[in-house]
């Protein structure tokens, strides 16, 4: 006789069909890739695309591993990725905070928003020559820019998921006894956190794009900087390869948002696909 709890439970699946069921998604998600990738080395290697102007996929691999065997594609990602990290955090707890308190504080809400508008209408690369002036040439320029970028994506959809917050779930937390911080934490701030992760995943778009710019104001390393001196020296082998590893990091980093949203956000249902 099957219990209640046994019946409730769900059935782990075994090793085997896990293995498979991950594999067949990889197929779905890659195979596109890999057939455009044997195209592209064909059309090189029949001629069809002029190998200096569009090198061959295999050609772009052979840089990439001699860059790793020597380890300059290490040493410049890890450099590239502090200036990310930095960046984003900055932007993002500057954003949320700034869009929880307008969203809450009407009178900070009219000081600060017309002065929001008129800022984020201001592309963060015209801010590159006040950034080296105010911080010098290296990697506080290219932190501030990538700061400066992701703080209004933040900012916005914070604002937009509080203000979204429905009034009947404050007054039932507020009949069930929560006060000003439960209120805040456990109903505002759960409400809006889809919102909130919306916005990140704009800002980290945004934040490897402005990563790119800022290293190319002389940053000694990172991957920008490589992308600039292999397009100085015609390298365009390097310079293609080393545009699509940042295109890899970009889409491994949202792979990583996905699945951390999902998991905070089990809670919330959706169209299933």
């Amino acid at each position: 006789m099957v219990t209640a709890s046994e019946a409730e439970t769900p059935r782990r699946r075994p090793l085997f069909e896990t293995i498979i069921a991950q594999g067949t998604k990889a197929i779905e998600r890659w195979w596109f890739i890999a057939f455009l990738l044997v195209l592209w080395q064909i059309a090189v290697d029949r001629k069809i695309i002029d190998h200096s102007f569009f090198p061959a996929p295999t050609s772009m691999l052979a840089v990439m591993w001699d860059d790793i065997r020597s380890g300059k594609l290490a040493a410049d990602s890890w450099a590239s990725f502090q200036r990310f990290g930095a960046g984003l955090v900055i932007g993002s707890i500057l954003g949320i905070t700034l869009g929880l308190f307008m969203a809450m504080w009407r009178p900070i809400d009219s000081m600060l928003s017309a002065l929001v508008q008129i800022v984020r209408a201001i592309p963060p690369i015209t801010w590159i020559g006040f950034s080296i002036l105010w911080f010098g040439i290296g990697t506080k320029p290219a932190i501030f820019l990538i700061a400066l970028g992701t703080v209004f994506p933040m900012l916005l959809n914070t604002y937009a998921g509080v203000r979204q917050v429905d009034a009947i779930y404050l007054r039932a937390a507020r009949n069930l006894g929560a006060r000003r911080w439960m209120l805040f934490k456990d109903v505002i701030l759960a409400a809006a956190l889809p919102s909130i992760l919306t916005g990140l995943r704009v800002s980290i778009g945004l934040a490897w794009i402005l990563m790119v710019v800022g290293e190319l104001i002389a940053v000694p390393n990172g991957l920008g900087s490589t992308l600039m001196r292999a397009q100085d020296y015609n390298q365009v082998d390097r310079m293609l390869a080393y545009m699509i590893v940042i295109g890899l990091f970009g889409y491994i980093s949202d792979v990583l948002l996905m699945q951390f949203s999902n998991h905070v956000l089990r809670w919330q249902t959706g169209i299933e696909r």
